[in-house]
């Protein structure tokens, strides 16, 4: 997937994600992937097990020089989160499974439910030459 953010030109300005430790590996492949910085990489306790209202505190907390951000996390807090940013029902996300939203807001705080548009939906399964 990271290989696939970085054609796109998806590059973050930040990589947040979940101290769990999977996360963390899933965080260093897509980081080394699209060419940012390890060490760079944050960690935020909000971002395992806290629901969606944890995830709306991490995002609501973004430094405001940052435009493009990787949340790195967990179902069904990061599926909810998707559907309820965007208004749409795209289900469960599938392990690995990005999606990129785009909102039309100044600031982070701003980004309330319905207020993103899904610009990016994939999954390492869709190339899976077993499916």
């Amino acid at each position: 997937m990271g290989k696939l953010l970085k054609s796109r030109g998806l590059i973050p300005d930040r990589i947040v994600c979940s101290p769990a430790v999977r996360a963390g590996m899933t965080a260093r492949l897509l980081a080394d992937a699209v060419g940012y910085e390890l060490a760079a990489i944050e960690t935020y306790p909000e971002l395992y097990e806290q629901g969606v209202s944890g995830l709306m505190t991490v995002i609501h907390g973004l430094n405001s020089g940052w435009t493009r951000v990787y949340l790195i996390g967990h179902n069904p807090d990061l599926s909810l989160l998707v559907n309820r940013l965007t208004g749409e029902h795209l289900g469960q996300l599938p392990t690995c499974g990005v999606a990129s939203l785009v909102f039309d807001v100044e600031h982070w705080p701003h980004i309330m439910e319905a207020s993103g548009r899904l610009s990016l939906f994939d999954y390492p399964k869709r190339y899976s030459r077993d499916t």
